[in-house]
C-alpha cells in the first residue's frame, strides 16, 4: 500500500507539469488499487504476522492470536468499502429490471 502511494505521488509531481497526463495516470493509479482491493482484499494480520498464533512467551502460551481470532489474516484498508459499493451496484441493478 505504502509503495502504492509512494509511486503515485512520485508520478503526480514529475508530471506536474502536464495535469491532464497526471490525471490520468493517477486515475489509472486508482483503479489498480481498487482492483487490487477487490481481487485481494485479506492481508497478514499484524499481530502474529500470517500465522493465527500467539507468538507466546518465556511461559509458553501458544494459542490463537487475539487480533485476528486464529484466522491469520486482516481486511485490508478501503476493501470492506469497494465490496459494499459492488453489492450496492448489483442491487440497483437488480431494482431497475
Amino acid at each position: 500500500m505504502l509503495t502504492a502511494v509512494l509511486v503515485t505521488l512520485i508520478i503526480l509531481f514529475a508530471l506536474a507539469a502536464q495535469p491532464l497526463t497526471a490525471f490520468l495516470a493517477g486515475l489509472v493509479l486508482f483503479g489498480v488499487l481498487v482492483g487490487s482491493l477487490y481481487l485481494w482484499p485479506f492481508a497478514p494480520c499484524w499481530k502474529c504476522e500470517g500465522s493465527g498464533r500467539n507468538p507466546g512467551s518465556k511461559r509458553k502460551r501458544y494459542g490463537q492470536c487475539r487480533r485476528c481470532g486464529g484466522a491469520g489474516r486482516r481486511i485490508r484498508l478501503g476493501a470492506r468499502t469497494v465490496h459494499r459499493g459492488r453489492v450496492s451496484l448489483a442491487e440497483r441493478r437488480k431494482a431497475r429490471k
